[in-house]
């Protein structure tokens, strides 16, 4: 990528000048690492693998992993997506099959850290979070500094990041929800009806900001905000009456959630997450590289940190 042009639709809250800069550059410029919830338990029916790609989605992991295994890729489980334009490290299971080889995996282009077995299969959102290192070139490293302190002090907006609610995909969870829309199989339904509902979170962190409001549900001491659906919990006092304004506005069908209950459930998401972003000037590099080093709670993204320090 060239540069990073933030969404200006969605309020920031460091204000003034970004520290500008170029990132994404290469694959190596943009380094994740997952943070597991639990180590495997070194016994058990399913095949574990700590794995390290490049240029490479999660989904082509999958699909290798079930090629080398003689299994469907449904057999295979992971806990998260991870950039295909970046150098990430990721865990697997794959249920039963043949023996996967660490050869027959770098046959493929796949670096395998480690490998193990396990009782259970990973799934989606478990967990803890993502280790990142990002390589920014030609930004002002002393003004990222500055706003990195100002995020320490402050959190960062845990708004969805354009990986979720870029692109056609809201689009088409709206127009599904309202009865039409595109024929998709069940990723891709879920997928879009989740990307909505998102786009709708971030239109009440948008409006809120900063602000507790009477009514707040908290959790671990952070207020939250609606992923809408027919079993999301509702707060109370100021904070209901914004949510309700925000599913006013989008004028959606009486029944829109109960079309899919099994995909559009609802739930709470926290409004804002601690942070502690570090910056690095790389020695011997150009005066303005250096490096962001950050870690985030799994489910919030590091593009929406990139733009409040960018």
């Amino acid at each position: 990528m060239s540069g990073y042009h933030p969404d200006a639709a969605l309020p920031r809250w460091t204000d003034g000048p970004g520290a500008g800069g170029r990132w994404k550059e290469s694959p190596e410029d943009f380094i994740v690492e997952e943070l597991p919830l639990a180590e495997p338990t070194g016994e058990g029916e399913h095949q574990w693998f700590r794995i390290q790609k490049s240029g490479r989605t999660t989904l082509d992991v999958v699909e290798a992993l079930g090629r080398a295994a003689g299994v469907s890729p449904d057999a295979v489980g992971y806990a998260g997506m991870k950039d295909r334009w970046a150098l990430t490290t990721q865990e697997f299971t794959v249920q039963l099959g043949k023996p996967v080889t660490v050869e027959r995996l770098a046959e493929e282009g796949y670096t395998v850290l480690a490998v193990s077995k396990t009782r259970k299969r990973l799934r989606v959102g478990q967990l803890a979070g993502n280790r990142f290192a990002l390589r920014i070139r030609d930004g002002n490293a002393a003004l990222a500094g500055e706003r990195c302190e100002r995020l320490r002090q402050s959190a960062m907006p845990n708004y969805y990041g354009v990986q979720r609610v870029g692109g056609e995909a809201p689009l088409q969870g709206e127009a599904i929800l309202r009865g039409g829309g595109p024929k998709l199989n069940y990723n891709q339904l879920k997928f879009t009806l989740s990307a909505y509902q998102s786009v709708l979170f971030n239109r009440v962190l948008a409006r809120r900001g900063r602000a507790r409001l009477a009514g707040d549900l908290d959790v671990d001491g952070v207020p939250t905000g609606p992923m809408f659906g027919p079993t999301m919990a509702w707060p109370g006092g100021e904070a209901a009456e914004l949510e309700r304004t925000i599913l006013r506005e989008a004028d959606l069908p009486d029944d829109a959630w109960f079309r899919f209950p099994k995909l559009t459930q609802g739930t709470r998401r926290a409004l804002w997450v601690a942070v502690d972003p570090q910056v690095a000037p790389i020695p011997g590099g150009a005066g303005g590289d250096f490096w962001i080093r950050f870690s985030l709670p799994a489910g919030s993204y590091a593009t929406v940190l990139l733009e409040e320090i960018l």
